[in-house]
């Protein structure tokens, strides 16, 4: 894959989805990260309301309020990304089966190091693929 087909986040936004990830832990958390192709722009966290260290789960009117919200902005949904506690950034069978739109990235913030590792994917007909991330 070509380096100009990176996904691309503001560092200011990476920062907040560290945040988010660390001040939930041991849970799991998750958010939209919307834009316009291939710039990120906005984040969109959510509160897991499974409060689990393995799975995620968001209400449809909270995901359908967001969505609304990111049309008006005449943005579209980049990018999901969720956290990992205590495994590697990796998407579990569970993420792939659950992910929605193969247009949309999945990224994957992992905190079973100190340093959090951070990884994006594609996901496509059950499986995935590493797609490039870039942070500025």
């Amino acid at each position: 894959m070509k380096k100009n087909n990176a996904l691309i986040i503001p560092k200011d936004i990476y920062k907040q989805m560290i945040s988010h990830g660390k001040n939930h832990l041991p849970f799991e958390v998750c958010g939209l990260l919307s834009g316009c192709q291939p710039c990120i722009k906005h984040n969109w966290p959510f509160v897991n309301e499974a409060k689990s260290v393995h799975r995620f789960y968001v209400s449809q009117s909270v995901v359908e309020k967001t969505l609304l919200q990111i049309k008006e902005k005449s943005e579209e949904v980049l990018a999901v990304y969720h956290s990992h506690p205590t495994t590697s950034p990796l998407p579990s069978s569970y993420d792939i089966a659950e992910h929605y739109d193969n247009a949309v990235k999945m990224i994957i913030i992992s905190f079973k190091n100190s340093t959090p590792d951070i990884k994006c994917f594609k996901i496509y007909k059950h499986t995935y693929m590493y797609y490039p991330l870039e942070i500025h």
